[in-house]
C-alpha cells in the first residue's frame, strides 16, 4: 500500500513557473550529474576493490596470523575470498566475495573495515624494511591515496555540502540541486509541487526563490553543524523543501492537499484520492521527522539528513510567522504578485475601472486620459487594448474602438492567435457603427481567410461581405468578392449567388489583370451552371 500527496484542492491565479523551473532545473541537473557521476563511480569500484584486498591480506598476515609469509593463506575459503575480491567486476560481487573471505561473519568484516584506520595511522618502517608487508602496505597507501582522489572529483563531492569543508560556499546552494539516484529526485519534486505552486502563487514568483533557496542554505548549515568533522557530502532539495512545507503550514493552514492511494486487498487493486487539510498533514510529517532522528541517533544513522528537514521546516514557520507578523505580505508581496497578475491580464488594473467609472459618468475627455496612460504604460498588452476598445464602442467611441480593435487584432495575427483575431473582428462588423467601416480591409481579409481554413464558412461570408460593403479600396474589394464567391461556390453550394458577387465586382476600377481574373471565375461558374456539354 501507498499514499502520496499530488497536489492542492486550491486555484492559482498565475501558472507556477518558478516552480516548474526549479522542477526542471533539478531534473536537467540530475540527468547531466548522473552521467558524469557514472563515470567517477566505476573508477571508484576499481579502485577500492584492490584497496580492500590489500586491506584485507595486511589484516589476515599480521592480525589473525593466517598467512606463513609465503603469501599462501592458512584456509581455502579466505584464500578464495581474496581471489574473488581480486575479481569483482561489481558492488555486488564485491559484496559477495569479502563476506566468503569473511566466512559471513558480520564482525570479522567490520574488524577489516576498521583495520583501514590502523593502517592509515601506521609508519611507513612499521614492516621493517625488506619485507613484504612493507611492499605491501606501500600498496595500500598509494590506493587509498588514489581513492581519495576519485572520491573528490566525484560531482556529490565536488558539489555536495561537506560539513568537514564548509569554506566552499558554493555548496550551500549546489547541494540542493543534486539527488542521488532518480526516487530521491521525484519523491523531492513531488513534495515541491504539492507546496511551491500555491506559495509561489502567494509571495511572488522571486520573492519565492529566495526563500526556497535560503531555505536549503539554512537546512544544509544545521546538518553540517551537527558533525563538522563529517567528511559525507550532503545533497538533495529536502531541506529547501521542508523549508517551503513550514511555510505553507502557516500560510496556508487551511488549504486541502489531495493524496493517491492504492493497495491490494483479496487480490483486488483499489485507488483512488482523498484530502487532509495542511495543517493536519504536515505537522505529522515534522513529527514523524523528530522521531526518526530520535531513532537514528539511537541505532546508527540510515543516510537520511532528518536535521536538515528538521531546521528547514522550523525557518519555513518561522519565516512565514515573520512575514505575517510583520505585514509584509501585505505591505510589499501583495502588491508586487498583484502587478504581476495584471502584467499578464489575470487581474484588471485598478485604474481600468476608474476609467470605466468616468466614461459611465460621462466625463469622457478623462477617460480617454486615464486609458491613454494605461496603453502608453503597457503597449504590447493585447488583452487591454481588446477591453478598451470594447468599453469604447459601448459608449459611442467608435473611431477610439476601431483604432484599437485593428491594433489588437493586428497583434494577434502576428503572435498567430487567429481565434482570438477572428472573434474580435466578428466584434466588431457585428456593431455596424459608422467608424467601423475604418477597420482595416486588409487585416479582415486574413482574418476570412483562417476562417475558411477552419471550415467557418458563414463567418468567413460575413468578412468578405463587410469588406466589400465598407468601401474599400477597389483592388481589395475585388480580392474579397473573389474569396466570397469561392465560398459561395464551394462550400457554401450557392454559385447563382457566387455569380452575383463577381457580376458586381466587374464594375470595380481594377487593373486588367485583376478584371482578367474575375472573368474567368464568372465563365467557369457559369459552364458549371451549364452542366455537361452533350457529346
Amino acid at each position: 500500500m501507498f499514499i502520496i500527496p499530488v497536489g492542492t484542492k486550491a486555484t492559482l491565479a498565475l501558472k507556477p513557473r518558478m516552480t516548474i523551473g526549479l522542477i526542471a532545473f533539478s531534473v536537467a541537473a540530475h540527468l547531466v550529474i548522473a552521467g558524469i557521476g557514472r563515470g567517477a563511480e566505476g573508477r571508484l569500484f576499481a579502485v577500492q576493490r584492490d584497496l580492500f584486498a590489500a586491506q584485507m591480506k595486511l589484516y589476515l598476515r599480521e592480525i589473525e596470523g593466517k598467512d606463513d609469509g609465503s603469501g599462501d593463506y592458512e584456509t581455502y575459503r579466505i584464500g578464495h575470498g581474496i581471489s574473488l575480491v581480486e575479481q569483482a567486476e561489481d558492488w555486488y560481487d564485491l559484496e559477495l566475495a569479502l563476506g566468503e573471505a569473511a566466512g559471513g561473519s558480520r564482525a570479522f568484516f567490520e574488524e577489516i573495515e576498521a583495520f583501514g584506520a590502523t593502517l592509515e595511522e601506521r609508519s611507513d618502517d612499521h614492516y621493517g624494511l625488506f619485507t613484504d608487508g612493507s611492499e605491501l602496505h606501500d600498496q595500500w597507501r598509494r590506493l587509498k591515496a588514489k581513492e581519495e582522489k576519485v572520491v573528490g572529483s566525484h560531482p556529490n563531492f565536488v558539489l555536495g555540502l561537506v560539513p568537514n569543508r564548509m569554506g566552499r560556499i558554493h555548496t550551500f546552494l549546489t547541494h540542493i540541486f543534486l539527488h542521488g539516484d532518480i526516487w530521491h529526485l521525484l519523491g523531492n519534486m513531488l513534495f515541491l509541487w504539492v507546496v511551491g505552486c500555491l506559495l509561489e502563487d502567494s509571495w511572488g514568483r522571486w520573492p519565492f526563490l529566495g526563500f526556497y533557496l535560503l531555505g536549503g542554505i539554512v537546512a544544509g548549515g544545521a546538518h553540517c553543524l551537527q558533525d563538522i568533522s563529517s567528511a559525507t557530502p550532503l545533497i538533495g532539495a529536502s531541506g529547501a523543501i521542508a523549508a517551503a512545507m513550514g511555510a505553507f503550514t502557516i500560510r496556508h493552514f487551511m488549504t486541502k492537499i489531495r493524496f493517491f492511494y492504492f493497495f491490494i486487498f483479496l487480490f483486488r487493486p483499489f485507488w483512488g484520492t482523498f484530502h487532509l487539510p495542511a495543517f493536519v498533514f504536515l505537522p505529522l510529517w515534522f513529527i514523524e521527522q523528530l522521531v526518526m532522528k530520535s531513532i537514528s541517533d539511537f541505532v546508527g544513522g540510515d543516510g537520511v539528513a532528518y536535521l536538515a528537514h528538521i531546521a528547514g521546516y522550523m525557518a519555513g514557520i518561522s519565516t512565514a510567522l515573520i512575514v505575517k507578523a510583520t505585514d509584509l505580505e501585505s505591505r510589499w508581496l501583495s502588491p508586487m504578485v498583484s502587478r504581476k497578475q495584471i502584467d499578464e491580464g489575470v487581474l484588471k488594473d485598478p485604474r481600468f475601472e476608474e476609467a470605466c467609472g468616468m466614461l459611465e459618468n460621462g466625463n469622457l475627455e478623462r477617460g480617454r486620459m486615464l486609458f491613454d496612460r494605461l496603453l502608453a504604460e503597457r503597449p504590447d498588452d493585447l488583452g487591454l487594448k481588446q477591453d478598451i476598445a470594447a468599453v469604447c464602442r459601448e459608449h459611442g467611441l467608435g473611431e477610439d474602438a476601431c483604432e484599437l480593435a485593428c491594433e489588437a487584432m493586428k497583434g494577434l495575427l502576428l503572435r498567430s492567435r487567429d481565434a482570438e483575431a477572428a472573434r474580435l473582428a466578428l466584434e466588431m462588423i457585428a456593431d455596424r457603427s459608422p467608424a467601423s467601416v475604418d477597420l482595416s480591409p486588409q487585416l479582415l481579409m486574413r482574418v476570412g481567410k483562417w476562417l475558411v481554413s477552419q471550415g467557418r464558412f458563414a463567418d468567413a461570408h460575413d468578412i468578405y461581405r463587410f469588406v466589400i460593403g465598407a468601401g474599400a479600396v477597389s483592388q481589395i474589394s475585388a480580392k474579397a468578392s473573389l474569396a466570397l464567391a469561392r465560398t459561395l461556390a464551394g462550400p457554401m453550394n450557392s454559385r447563382r449567388d457566387a455569380v452575383a458577387v463577381l457580376e458586381d465586382a466587374r464594375g470595380l476600377d481594377v487593373g486588367p489583370e485583376m478584371r482578367h481574373e474575375i472573368e474567368v471565375a464568372i465563365e467557369a461558374l457559369e459552364r458549371e451552371a451549364a452542366g455537361p456539354v452533350p457529346a
